[in-house]
């Protein structure tokens, strides 16, 4: 996967009383700051003695999406985990992975990481995530109210969600906004 980068400046044989020249050029990227995609089955996946030996491994579409193997039974529904961005505050760095049901839904979120320097910031915490895992899953959206005493927290929570949920719908996964 590629994205279009735009650069605006002046070249160097442009006389001064020329426009700047827009120069486009693809590069991908970069991989810091791209919330990864994984497809994941709803469904347990068959065991040992039932599952078909002849199948290829899983194969890498794009560095940010793996997809399942291919199989000649119907298709399962599957959820979509999608990881956010990582936003950093004085006390830590926050990230969530945001997973999106079959319909698009969102079907749950989890913390990837959180403020985890002291006591207090695990204690704040301990708190604060479900508390916005809750929030979040009954808004089906970013925009949910934070907790108070853990305001850091809760601003990275919701970028990162937000984050995610904005993957989501650039690769058809969710229509939330």
């Amino acid at each position: 996967m590629f994205s279009l980068v735009m650069t605006f400046g002046l070249t160097s044989a442009m006389a001064s009383d020329q426009s700047p020249a827009i120069v486009a050029s693809a590069s991908p990227p970069p991989p810091a700051s791209t919330p990864s995609i994984q497809v994941v089955p709803l469904r347990p996946s068959q065991s040992g003695s039932e599952a078909n030996t002849s199948q290829s491994p899983a194969t890498t579409q794009s560095p940010a999406t793996t997809r399942p193997p291919a199989t000649t039974q119907p298709a399962q529904p599957v959820a979509t985990a999608v990881d956010g961005n990582v936003f950093r505050n004085p006390f830590g760095a926050v990230q969530v992975r945001a997973t999106f049901g079959p319909d698009g839904s969102l079907s749950d979120v989890t913390v990837l990481q959180s403020p985890n320097s002291n006591g207090l910031s695990v204690r704040i915490n301990n708190y604060a995530v479900p508390v916005l895992n809750n929030e979040a899953l009954s808004a089906q959206s970013a925009r949910i109210n934070g907790v108070s005493g853990a305001t850091y927290t809760s601003y990275g929570y919701v970028r990162s969600l937000q984050s995610a949920i904005d993957a989501a719908r650039a690769e058809q996964v969710t229509t939330l906004a």
